[in-house]
């Protein structure tokens, strides 16, 4: 990285930071579980509710925060980053984020903040990828910029594992000062059938989900692909 690219990111981090902590960033494997390490990115896609978070500041505000974790080609995938201003049925927010993993550690992923690509680290998972706990840390000059997220396959986390995602966190050595609750109360969203992808009609052919023509996702969110797992976008 150069001199000005180290520079650039250090400014934008800074401008989007949640919580910054004096010290350097840990490891990836310093903190992470051996599952969430080696977690199969196939099982991972679909859609995560941010439940809790210290997040960056593009999305204060927020409610009913959901993530479309979608592969793409090879190790990169999209997540599509969806949430209402300020009420449940307020103006819709859409960030079209992407990234890649790490060949040898599928948890230890990387995605897109404009011109930076910032850690997205999986560093341990609860039932059967029901349950995320993600870190990001970037190092700036003296300092390091924590993000700590608590996902779910749905808009809550029952307390015991909360309880659990929480004490893992702060054994970690990771702060949890500036994480809060995202109001979920009350939302819906019009997709929770489809991940919000599109996609060109082609040959149909048995294997196609919906009819569109497109493979089916035997491991996208419970294996149901014609409640949420379709990559058709359209009848």
């Amino acid at each position: 990285m150069t001199i000005k690219m180290a520079v650039l990111r250090t400014l934008l981090v800074s401008l989007c930071v949640s919580h910054v902590v004096y010290g350097s960033c840990p490891s990836y494997e310093a903190v992470a579980t051996k599952q969430a390490a080696n977690l199969d990115p196939q099982r991972y896609e679909g859609f995560w509710y941010e439940v809790a978070s210290a997040n960056v500041f593009l999305t204060k505000g927020c409610q009913c925060t959901r993530y479309n974790y979608t592969l793409t080609t090879g190790n990169k995938f999209s997540d599509v980053f969806t949430c209402h201003k300020n009420s449940p049925t307020g103006a819709v927010t859409t960030l079209p984020n992407h990234g890649s993993w790490d060949e040898k550690f599928p948890g230890k992923m990387v995605e897109s903040l404009g011109p930076v690509s910032p850690p997205y680290w999986v560093i341990n998972l609860w039932g059967d990828y029901q349950y995320s706990l993600v870190y990001a840390c970037v190092d700036l000059i003296v300092t390091k910029a924590e993000y700590v997220y608590f996902f779910s396959r749905n808009s809550t986390i029952p307390a015991p594992i909360m309880s659990d995602m929480r004490s893992y966190a702060t054994a970690m050595n990771i702060s949890l000062a500036n994480v809060k609750s995202v109001p979920m109360e009350g939302c819906t969203w019009e997709d929770d059938n489809k991940p919000a992808i599109t996609a060109t009609r082609t040959e149909v052919g048995e294997d196609s989900c919906g009819g569109c023509g497109l493979p089916n996702r035997p491991n996208c969110r419970f294996g149901d692909c014609m409640k949420t797992c379709s990559w058709c976008s359209g009848s």
